[in-house]
């Protein structure tokens, strides 16, 4: 009787979570691959007009880095235009890149930053889709070159979290913002998160809060060796504008279950955002690049209402990445390409719908 009383209280504590979760479903599907065999991590993409369109990333066309390979950067542009396919375009980019950040604001694909194969870049550019035909308009440049970094648009706001500025660099607490809806008035800095530098963060916005997630630094263990630091904590931002200022309020939110690093933007909907993919701190340690078991398939639901957690489980019917773009288009999220192994790309994408 014992046992069956705590069998029955233990499922009395499960059933609101699984009700919660299946109260409003998220679906998952296979979306038109990119043009390219191999496809690329640290891509850019965004939507303009109705048009998705990725542009740049990196890979190894030859041979995988175990085996010597080299790896090459790009300035190929694709564009899906309403109701049509994938095409490549004629048009390139000013210069190979990647890993930087990339948003969609007023008919425009923003590019911000990024890396070539020898430097970091402080530019940043507009794309637009119009009349069938594509256009680059600059917008002004960083303070600093920086990549590596994460960004999201919060209301008419750009902001753009850590990175690095330098191939070499370490990892900063880069806090940075530029009004779209003036960007002659240039970027200022505002308030970084009250916690480490990072690189490679995770971040979204839900309903008006910025949640930044994770990202990795490095620490010193107790032989004196460096590793690879996951970053567990996260944080929510908050704007308001005071004239020309804008003053930035952060919020410390509770522990990630996991760390996550090289997530990308964080899919938001109506009650919770996802975390799918991403390096956390086991995947961090594997050594042996031809035989990486890949990405971590677990994933995780964060309510932002109750920053709360859930584990619903793991997604094996699609690879899991890192280093990509995820983009909103049509009423559902795209994960755009990115890396499944290490040296490994995929030109596949996955789509995902919920409620918003």
């Amino acid at each position: 009787m014992v046992n069956r009383l705590r069998h029955l209280f233990y499922l009395a504590l499960l059933i609101p979570i699984h009700l919660m979760s299946q109260s409003h479903p998220i679906t998952w599907s296979e979306f038109s691959p990119l043009p390219d065999p191999l496809g690329f991590a640290g891509m850019y993409a965004g939507v303009s007009n109705g048009a998705l369109i990725a542009l740049g990333g990196a890979n190894f066309p030859e041979k995988y880095p175990w085996e010597g390979g080299k790896k090459k950067w790009h300035d190929r542009i694709f564009i899906m235009k309403p109701g049509g396919p994938w095409h490549t375009s004629d048009q390139k980019m000013p210069e190979p890149a990647a890993y930087g950040v990339s948003v969609s604001y007023g008919g425009s694909v923003i590019v911000a930053g990024g890396c070539t194969e020898t430097a970091h870049l402080s530019s940043v550019s507009a794309y637009q889709w119009v009349q069938g035909s594509l256009t680059r308009s600059a917008l002004p440049h960083l303070p600093t070159p920086l990549a590596y970094m994460t960004g999201a648009v919060l209301g008419d706001a750009l902001v753009i979290l850590g990175g690095t500025e330098s191939p070499t660099g370490a990892p900063t607490k880069t806090a940075l913002l530029l009004d779209l809806s003036n960007p002659g008035s240039g970027w200022q800095t505002i308030e970084p998160w009250p916690g480490p530098e990072r690189m490679l963060p995770a971040s979204g916005v839900w309903n008006d809060r910025l949640i930044l997630m994770g990202g990795e630094n490095s620490a010193i263990n107790a032989a004196g060796e460096k590793y690879r630091h996951i970053l567990q904590d996260g944080y929510s931002l908050t704007l308001t504008k005071e004239g020309q200022k804008w003053i930035a309020a952060w919020k410390v939110l509770g522990v990630i279950p996991r760390g996550v690093s090289a997530a990308g933007t964080l899919p938001a909907f109506r009650d919770r955002m996802i975390i799918w993919g991403g390096v956390d701190a086991v995947t961090a340690q594997y050594r042996t690049a031809s035989t990486h078991p890949g990405i971590t398939k677990s994933l995780l639901y964060y309510y932002p209402a109750s920053d709360t957690w859930e584990y619903p489980g793991e997604n094996n019917n699609f690879p899991s990445r890192v280093t990509l773009p995820v983009v909103f288009y049509q009423d559902s999220w795209l994960y755009v390409s990115g890396e499944i192994k290490p040296g490994i790309r995929t030109p596949s994408i996955i789509q995902i719908r919920g409620e918003r």
